[in-house]
């Protein structure tokens, strides 16, 4: 066991180490600083006859020294890679002595003396021993998602093992293996004065997989040989070459791997210089890199690498921005459409230009409090800022001469730019505009880069206006048909016929056509259509039309959406058969959850790519884990928030605060298996089976959701839990889960979904900023809180508001400590979204438009699940009068747009729209009714509701309970048979309705067809 110092990390199966202690891989850190002491002397007296020790040559591999500004010192160093820059070379080098990377001019290499070299390299590269990277690979079709190997590390495993190593206050290393010039070791990290196995815990965590294979173990005191060329031939890192520096045509020649379609970053493989690009990479990469203005439409176009190797290739040439203003401010600009792509591309910009000089990017994202904006400070030396256009012009607002030095402006993924942020991309656009037109950035380089997936309407506009002579790459046929203006045509007809329909729509073309280009499926089909047809002369405009059949329906969806795109128009029979095929497509997601972004914005924007539910389904979406009482106050409710998902999505518990069956249930098991006796671990595990779980001196209920594949292969194997009184996921391993007595399972699982409503991320996003998150989880997470339900669906509760309620020490007063909703808005960046609740109450429209009558409801009554539309619905103003055979009740709505009028022989169930407001009287009688010849009928600004008596008696009220909404109509009040259900006042006759009103009423609303007797 030997213990080591990390010097540096890029992945699990990638780090550098140097040796503590003595054996036979440890450098004695006396000898090293004498020799460290002398390489300085050395080479500073050097300096005056530099040409002396300067190498006649130099390749990749060679053993040189140079000088590292960061460390102040001379250091031993391979060189990595040569690159040819406009007026020198320049050299990536490899410090063999600290595991950096530094880039050096080749007139600034110095030969390494061989006196230097006896003592062995300091850095040691190590893996861990028989661990490989895992990545989660999801299957959209078959709705499955599973761990498998993977080629490259996971970010998240790799950050979590820099977490392991940042934490450790002592870590060693067992040599198990020699891999070429890598020690594959078994990593002791010591946390808290508990040893753990890295190896092992990424394992068990799902961040790495065991991989088995032939031992290959070398003790090195018993091989010299082998020994000396470790330490002579210390190995370099597998660090991404930057293809950046280097883009000569010559060399590209293979392809590169896309991360785009496995959603992993891109590495690149070795190779001489650089790394190939792709065929679109092709095309951008020689102009951008020349500072030309560039447009790019692939389907690739959403890939940062398509401008950030060129654009670091230019920044390169420090003499090309000598003529600007001497102050501190970027040179280059790159507005994406979101914080989370920002991120990405900031990411990526960190990895890259570590291979060129010092640039210090920034990443920049601001919200609507004008402190923040003016608090934010440019790093001295950024060359580069990453943003969004809604933060920078917020930016600009405060610090107007921060783009004075701006030279390169980029637009990442241009399309979702101009759609959702057009006006703020043309603002900045002009502000650019105005800044290099002055005299003094005459020669200074302008570059405008916009790169994107799709053609959007006002590229048009920003290549005529604001680009100068520009490239135009585009790689997608469709988009490049958009781009050409060809008209889109489109023809619905049969498989048998569409030959003649073709033969007929070239009859009806023009006379003048010079060219036509026609797909068919066979050489017949080919022949027929040329000897059927015939064209000549010129025609300037440019048609393409597809057939489509009923052997293509397939495609039908794509077609649209292309239509849509083109702005072309769309054939009534496509339009009708593909909103089928929508409903269709719908219906198959019934098993699927509700999609998360219309639970918690309202609205979900890819609705074509989601592949969870948009609608109701009444079979999953009954109340789940909601108490018949939750509060005295209706709607009113104590919850604990448990597991923080977003800013306003969280899962937790409603709490009873007269008798919380949960804290007594809790307090049994923890004291059940305070026993040792009782800690008895399962033997076979199965899936949805509940079982408990020791987790931070706490026992919880777990169910087990999914059991590894390859359990039979190991005694321990990985299973997928959920904390059913929680509401979050977790992995463990098999022999940790418990036997849970059914006793403590009678309890149903207490997790409930919470979400905040009527708030969203500002700047059209749809993701909440981490910090947003961050700042919630650490205030509300385990706390309990007052909330108003406002709506619930299956185990979904939207509330609002969501107040944390502090009492006074001392005194018997309580006080609200914060909003929740308060707290999101506060922070800058959140706004209000009015729309939330509108468009969920659309879905509850939709759902009462339906015979709730007729549902097969297990365990629910009807009422129980009318009562979730209490508490986010109107109940409309409601007047009443009768006469001896009829009760007529008036429903005071204006502008009623759609109604349902739902009758039992209890209760009324009314509802209607009225603009952007949903109304329901759920109503239930004082007497029983005669449903068959009860009607409703809408007159003027009111609906009328006509009641059949069951019995002929006066009614004294309305309804069963008191309703403030309700009231008597006196301007009808009937006086039959001196009984009166008002025994006070004075009796006033012929003020009742006539019975002849009443028909005509039952005969109009039989004439309007009500749905009144489904």
């Amino acid at each position: 066991m030997m213990e080591v110092l990390i010097l540096e990390i890029e992945d699990p199966g990638c780090f550098w180490v140097t040796v503590k202690g003595c054996g036979p891989y440890v450098v004695n850190e006396i000898e090293y600083k004498n020799l460290n002491a002398e390489m300085n002397q050395f080479y500073d007296k050097s300096c005056q006859d530099a040409d002396e020790i300067k190498p006649l040559t130099l390749q990749e591999g060679q053993i040189c020294v140079v000088f590292s500004k960061e460390l102040k010192c001379w250091c031993r160093a391979a060189i990595k890679s040569i690159m040819s820059c406009t007026d020198h070379y320049l050299t990536e080098c490899f410090l063999v002595d600290y595991a950096k990377y530094i880039f050096v001019k080749s007139n600034d290499i110095r030969v390494a003396v061989e006196a230097f070299m006896k003592i062995p390299y300091r850095a040691k590269q190590c893996g861990l021993y028989r661990t490989k990277p895992v990545t989660l690979h999801i299957n959209f079709c078959e709705d499955t998602a599973k761990i498998v190997p993977a080629k490259r590390w996971d970010c998240a495993a790799t950050q979590y093992f820099q977490s392991l190593l940042k934490a450790t206050t002592q870590v060693k290393a067992r040599l198990c293996a020699i891999e070429g010039n890598k020690l594959d070791v078994l990593l002791y990290v010591t946390i808290k004065n508990e040893k753990v196995c890295v190896n092992d815990d990424l394992v068990s965590k799902n961040f790495a997989r065991f991989e088995e294979g032939k031992e290959n173990t070398e003790h090195p005191a018993n091989d010299r040989e082998r020994q000396t060329s470790l330490n002579v031939e210390s190995p370099l890192p597998l660090k991404i070459v930057n293809p950046a520096l280097a883009f000569s045509p010559v060399l590209f020649q293979e392809k590169v791997s896309k991360y785009l379609e496995t959603g992993e970053h891109p590495v690149y493989q070795k190779q001489s210089y650089m790394q190939c690009p792709n065929f679109t990479e092709s095309y951008c990469w020689p102009p951008i890199a020349r500072g030309c203005d560039v447009l790019a439409i692939s389907h690739q176009g959403n890939d940062p690498l398509l401008y950030i190797p060129p654009v670091l290739t230019f920044l390169q040439s420090e003499s090309c921005y000598t003529s600007l203003p001497n102050r501190s401010g970027p040179l280059a600009l790159i507005v994406c459409p979101g914080w989370k792509k920002a991120q990405l591309v900031f990411e990526l910009l960190k990895t890259y230009s570590r291979c060129s000089r010092p640039l210090h990017p920034m990443l920049i994202i601001v919200g609507q409090n004008k402190e923040e904006a003016r608090n934010v400070k440019i790093h001295r030396g950024c060359e580069i800022i990453v943003t969004t256009p809604y933060s920078l012009l917020r930016l600009l607002e405060h610090h107007s001469l921060l783009l004075l030095r701006l030279c390169h402006l980029i637009f990442d993924e241009i399309e979702v730019l101009f759609s959702e942020a057009s006006e703020q991309v043309f603002t900045i656009l002009d502000y650019y505009r105005k800044t290099v037109i002055i005299e003094e950035r005459l020669y200074s380089p302008h570059q405008i880069v916009a790169v994107g997936t799709c053609w959007n309407k006002h590229i048009t506009h920003l290549l005529k206006e604001f680009m100068n002579d520009p490239y135009i790459v585009i790689t997608a046929i469709e988009e490049a048909s958009i781009c050409g203006n060809v008209q889109q045509v489109v023809q619905l007809c049969l498989n048998s016929e569409r030959i003649a329909v073709l033969l007929r729509i070239l009859d009806f073309t023009p006379n003048n056509v010079e060219k036509m280009l026609i797909f068919t499926s066979t050489i017949n089909e080919a022949q027929m259509v040329h000897q059927g047809s015939f064209v000549d002369q010129e025609y300037t405009k440019a048609r393409s039309v597809l057939l489509l059949t009923e052997n293509n329906v397939c495609h039908a969806l794509g077609v649209l959406h292309y239509l849509k795109h083109a702005e072309a128009e769309i054939p009534p029979e496509l339009h009708d058969f593909t909103a089928r095929v929508l409903e269709a497509e719908e219906e198959k997601k019934l098993a699927r959850p509700l999609c998360t972004y219309l639970k918690t914005l309202g609205i979900c924007k890819n609705r074509r790519a989601c592949p969870d539910r948009h609608h109701i389904n009444v079979q999953t979406d009954i109340p789940q884990n909601i108490p018949d009482k939750i509060t005295p106050t209706p709607g009113c409710m104590t919850v604990m928030p448990l597991h923080i998902v977003s800013a306003t999505n969280y899962f937790g518990r409603i709490v009873d605060k007269q008798k919380d069956q949960y804290a007594i249930l809790a307090e049994e098991i923890n004291e059940y298996f305070k026993k040792p006796n009782n800690n008895i671990s399962v033997e076979k595990v199965e899936k949805l089976a509940l079982y408990g779980l020791y987790e931070e001196t706490f026992f919880h209920r777990v169910q087990v959701v999914e059991i590894s594949p390859k359990k039979e292969e190991k005694l321990f194997f990985n299973v997928t839990i959920k904390y059913i009184d929680e509401g979050r996921m977790s992995q463990v391993e098999s022999h940790q889960l418990l036997q849970l007595p059914a006793r403590f399972q009678c309890l149903p699982p207490q997790a409930v979904e919470f979400i905040v409503c009527s708030v969203k991320p500002i700047d059209n996003e749809i993701e909440w900023n981490p910090r947003v998150t961050s700042h919630i989880y650490h205030k509300i997470k385990g706390k309990p809180h007052e909330a108003k339900m406002v709506l619930t669906l299956g185990n979904t509760v939207w509330v609002d508001p969501m107040v944390r309620v502090t009492r006074l020490s001392n005194l018997k007063t309580y006080v609200n400590e914060y909003n929740v909703r308060s707290e999101i808005l506060s922070m800058g960046l959140g706004t209000d979204n009015p729309e939330h609740i509108k468009q969920l109450q659309k879905l509850y429209a939709l759902l009462t438009s339906l015979n709730i009558s007729q549902w097969e409801i297990p365990n629910i009554s009807t009422d129980t699940f009318l009562l979730n539309f209490i508490y986010f619905s109107f109940y409309p103003e409601i007047k009443w009068f009768q006469n001896e055979e009829t009760v007529t009740v008036k429903v005071k709505i204006a502008s009623i747009a759609d109604y349902k009028c739902k009758f039992s022989k209890e209760k009324v169930v009314f509802s209607a729209c009225s603009g952007d407001k949903f109304y329901l009287a759920d109503m239930e009688l004082h007497q029983h009714i005669l449903v068959e010849k009860s009607a409703c009928v809408i007159k003027d600004k009111e609906a009328i509701i006509v009641l059949a008596k069951e019995k002929r008696q006066s009614w004294c009220k309305l309804l069963k309970n008191k309703n403030p909404h309700v009231s008597f109509d006196f301007e009808h009040w009937e006086d039959f048979e001196d009984k009166s259900p008002f025994p006070i006042g004075k009796k006033r006759a012929n003020l009742h309705c006539p019975t002849v009103v009443t028909e005509e009423l039952m005969n109009s609303s039989e004439d309007s067809g009500t749905e009144s007797d489904d």
